[in-house]
């Protein structure tokens, strides 16, 4: 992945015991379970790595030679009863013993997510100006644990179960989000979930928008075409409006869509 770059951001890889639907809210500290990998978008060098448990966490911020906000780089978690251990292109660069890990007990699924953060000591001052911002996810592997049974890993206890290659929207995979949360300035909506050259793009982006209006001067015309074609062929910035079938992808579809809607009018 490649993260977002600015101050207020947060970008994300992790995993999340999800129990809000089917359990009491008094009950919801208790069930807390979460790994975390994420990225702050004003530190340059960095990755933090976070365990959360029921009624506490345990966070290490981890310094990194390479800028994660410019670069696209490999990171893992490897999770197993005994321990969580992270990794940054296949090295191992922090871990957590039993001892601290004894009650993630719970199931968990993979999550990623882009979003403005209310801590300043922790992120820095949002501005919405500097939006829209990008945080890129290349692929997605997911190992199983196997312990004794297994060709990958610290001790070759994981199976590959599956890899996602992000080449489309795997709708019996993924969802996505439509919520917020506390101390988060930003609403997660399916709109800034694109996927495009084989990559998903997560985008933290102004809420005022019409389809279609890529160049945002509220007119649907060639000039919006224009941009798009650029996004497509010359592989500029990609603009979440552009994708007019609402499909979670930006591609020629779109602009056939939009000169119809130009003609017709």
């Amino acid at each position: 992945m490649k993260s977002a770059e600015g101050n207020g951001y947060v970008s994300s890889f992790f995993t999340y015991h999800d129990h809000w639907a089917d359990s009491d809210p008094e009950d919801w500290d208790a069930l807390t379970n979460e790994i975390d990998i994420e990225f702050t978008g004003n530190l340059n060098n960095s990755v933090q790595f976070t365990t959360h448990h029921p009624y506490w966490s345990q966070t290490q911020i981890v310094p990194i030679n390479f800028n994660p906000h410019y670069e696209f780089h490999d990171y893992a978690i490897e999770w197993t009863p005994n321990s969580v251990r992270w990794f940054v292109d296949d090295i191992e660069v922090y871990s957590q013993a039993q001892a601290v890990i004894n009650d993630l007990i719970y199931p968990q699924k993979i999550m990623m997510n882009l979003w403005s953060a209310i801590w300043e000591d922790w992120v820095g001052l949002w501005d919405p100006d500097t939006m829209p911002v990008m945080a890129y996810y290349d692929f997605v592997k997911y190992y199983e644990y196997t312990p004794g049974d297994g060709s990958y890993g610290s001790t070759n206890d994981f199976t590959l179960s599956w890899v996602d290659e992000f080449d489309i929207f795997d709708e019996t995979r993924w969802e996505e989000a439509i919520h917020g949360f506390n101390s988060n300035y930003c609403q997660f909506d399916p709109l800034n979930v694109l996927f495009h050259d084989g990559k998903m793009i997560l985008i933290a982006s102004d809420t005022d928008y019409m389809l279609g209006d890529v160049n945002h001067d509220s007119i649907i015309n060639v000039l919006d075409i224009i941009v798009i074609v650029d996004m497509l062929i010359l592989n500029g910035v990609i603009i979440n409006v552009a994708d007019y079938n609402q499909d979670s992808e930006v591609n020629v579809l779109d602009i056939v869509q939009i000169v119809y809607v130009i003609l017709n009018d």
